[in-house]
């Protein structure tokens, strides 16, 4: 029975999972203040504290999992070589935080009353705060969504995750689930004018982005079994090895299928007798399990790299090896 890879545990999948979900939120609800301005603020103002509070959960699990978190804490000391990618993680996590943190406040009417008092001019241009936020906030989510692949991309003694289509897969998964509970929240919760339409465009951008996911996963594991034995070792563990159920069930089925699925039977006016919760919390439930359950197969089937010793016939012609 082939081992699976243990030594990055549970936390950094809920650190790849949440940071992702995070970066697709606060991308999702800065499109749509770019070009619907204020008029669908309950849903902004969610997508904003949704993103930083899935962000800091994150980036708590991972310190959680670091040897020594408060080392990692202390960015100005701990993280200067920027061409390192762990460098060039944290301090797209840190403006992340810092941006989407922003963002939510000037999204707030509590925060803002407090910030016209001590300093009027900055609530009096909020607008303009709000698109200039808006716009680096996107900048740097999309950091933080691919640097979540970069993140086991750069190993190269794990051949499953030592390829370019990983940081393209998460991130588009990222882009997915982050969609899809704006999409819910929108549907469920969003009483402006013109809220019909916004889902409307919103269900057609979540199925665009299921099946280049879906795309995404299939070229993928091809590319993977036409790798090295590592890498067709590990694709086999999860395609069809015990990682294949929660494969096949959680992320094919349950995190693509159902979600496809439900836009469509919204889209076509099909699922008129079903009653309005139903659709958008059945599919954003299996969205986020897809999704997740994405992350933890990923980092499961992630077997190192097979150490090979010479053969005898090599030791007795001399032939040496550099580690």
């Amino acid at each position: 029975m082939v081992e699976l890879q243990t030594e990055w545990s549970w936390l950094i999948a809920i650190y790849l999972f949440l940071g992702g979900l995070g970066a697709g939120a606060f991308c999702t609800v800065a499109v749509v203040t770019l070009f619907t301005g204020e008029r669908f603020k309950s849903t902004i103002r969610f997508g904003a504290w949704a993103s930083v509070i899935c962000i800091s959960v994150g980036v708590l699990s991972l310190l959680v999992h670091v040897g020594q978190p408060l080392r990692a804490l202390v960015l100005f000391k701990s993280f200067v070589n920027l061409d390192s990618w762990m460098t060039r993680g944290a301090w797209f996590l840190f403006f992340a935080i810092l941006f989407d943190g922003l963002f939510a406040l000037f999204w707030t009417d509590l925060a803002l009353n407090r910030m016209e008092r001590v300093f009027k001019p900055l609530v009096t241009h909020k607008k303009i705060w709000r698109l200039i936020l808006a716009v680096l906030g996107i900048v740097v989510n999309i950091g933080v969504a691919v640097y979540t692949g970069i993140l086991l991309n750069v190993l190269p003694f794990r051949p499953f995750w030592h390829t370019e289509l990983l940081p393209v897969l998460f991130t588009v998964s990222a882009l997915d689930t982050g969609l899809g509970l704006i999409t819910a929240y929108a549907t469920l919760r969003e009483r402006a004018n013109g809220v019909e339409r916004l889902r409307t465009i919103l269900e057609l951008f979540v199925i665009v982005l299921i099946i280049a996911e879906g795309g995404v996963i299939a070229y993928y594991l091809q590319t993977m079994l036409g790798g090295s034995t590592d890498a067709i070792r590990s694709t086999q563990v999860l395609v069809n090895g015990v990682l294949s159920p929660f494969f096949w069930v959680l992320v094919v089925g349950l995190g693509l299928g159902v979600p496809l699925l439900v836009c469509l039977i919204q889209l076509t006016g099909l699922g008129k007798r079903i009653p309005p919760l139903v659709g958008p919390i059945t599919a954003i439930t299996s969205c986020l399990i897809g999704g997740f359950t994405l992350r933890t197969v990923m980092l499961l089937a992630g077997l190192p790299a097979m150490l090979s010793a010479p053969s005898l016939h090599q030791i007795l012609a001399n032939v040496r090896f550099v580690p």
